[in-house]
């Protein structure tokens, strides 16, 4: 009897170990589960690794990099070298997702969970230019230009509005758009109802977005700083004059998942605009569709159209004033979800100015 009831206890301690065991064994997969989880989601940070920018200006108006060579058109990355000196072997520096805070006058980088998710705002890490604006290492975040722009007389300055050119093949003025990658498309075998191969067809053949939607979450910032001389020649901020911070979001009533309107971003610091109206500038997106017949490297663009356009500023004859530009990846925008790496993004950026005169602009004589 006492043999039996020792094998009987001897069989429910096996039992009972055989459940923790199994507990465990369940524990350490849902683990593994949510590790690998965590790692899919945040190597699937939002981010942008290929944009161009080109800013160009009319006759009578003229930007530089360093207040000595004037132009009328000027190479982004050689704005941004001025800058900050970038290694040519490395790759350009990437956007990853930040919003701007007008209230503390500086970007917050987008904090995530674990899970992917994004973190509330008292999680988000405060950038500063010096560390984090046109790195190529793991503290970039977003990308800062410097220029300088004067005119030949008195003028109000803006964004030039996007216009079509050669019959919607190409653009000018400003906008931002995905650019249109060629897909040569591959050939898929075609079956009857009875399941007989009865030849191949071509699909996936024309352009793709380059952009991925991404392009719907950019945003432009400018910062207006006018400059006055002292006795010794040398340029420095106005002090009768604050600085002041304009956004432009181009693409602002298209959405990638298909929704249209404009969706306003709200601000961490409380507001519901990320910067008021005043200094909002909103533009429509800007799309493309294939010619016909479709042929690599042409489509035609509608582009957009600016919302309430605003002056960016006035210049006097002669006056010269600094030019900001920033350029990031907005981190609350619906958007800025699960872009992959190589998303492609052009961006044009068109000054323009208005007189009183009859004639328009003049051009600079030295």
């Amino acid at each position: 009897m006492k043999r039996q009831n020792s094998v009987a206890e001897k069989t429910k301690k096996q039992r009972k170990r055989t459940v923790i065991y199994l507990y465990m064994l369940f524990i350490l997969l849902s683990l593994l589960v949510g590790v690998s989880y965590t790692w899919f989601t945040l190597t699937r940070t939002p981010r942008v690794s290929n944009m161009n920018v080109y800013i160009t200006s009319q006759p009578g108006l003229e930007m530089s990099l360093d207040k000595e060579e004037w132009v009328l058109q000027l190479d982004f990355w050689d704005i941004v070298n001025a800058t900050t000196p970038l290694d040519e072997e490395k790759e350009k520096p990437v956007l990853l997702p930040v919003t701007w805070s007008e209230e503390q006058q500086s970007f917050f980088a987008a904090g995530y969970g674990l899970d992917g998710r994004l973190l509330d705002y008292e999680d988000w890490q405060p950038m500063t230019d010096d560390r984090n604006a046109n790195k190529q290492n793991s503290d970039g975040y977003y990308i800062k230009a410097t220029f300088y722009i004067r005119s030949g007389m008195p003028a109000d300055i803006s964004l030039s509005p996007a216009v079509e050119v050669n019959e919607g093949v190409d653009g000018s003025g400003t906008y931002v758009r995905g650019v249109p990658v060629w897909n040569p498309g591959y050939y898929e075998k075609q079956y009857d109802e009875e399941g007989n191969e009865i030849g191949e067809k071509l699909v996936g053949f024309g352009h793709d977005n380059g952009g991925q939607g991404a392009e719907n979450a950019i945003r432009l910032g400018f910062r207006i700083t006018t400059l006055v001389q002292d006795e010794e020649g040398n340029y420095l901020p106005d002090e009768e004059k604050e600085p002041e911070f304009f956004i432009f979001e181009p693409n602002c009533d298209l959405h990638i998942d298909g929704t249209k309107g404009y969706m306003p971003t709200a601000s961490i610091d409380g507001t519901e605009l990320l910067i008021d109206k005043d200094h909002l500038i909103l533009q429509t997106a800007s799309t493309w569709e294939e010619s016909d017949p479709i042929e690599n490297g042409v489509v035609i663009h509608t582009l957009g159209e600016f919302i309430d356009p605003q002056k960016l500023f006035s210049l006097k004859t002669g006056e010269i004033v600094q030019i900001e530009l920033y350029v990031w990846l907005e981190g609350q925008d619906m958007d800025c979800a699960n872009q992959s790496s190589n998303a492609h993004i052009q961006a044009n950026i068109q000054f323009a100015g208005t007189t009183e005169s009859q004639s328009g602009m003049i051009e600079i004589e030295e």
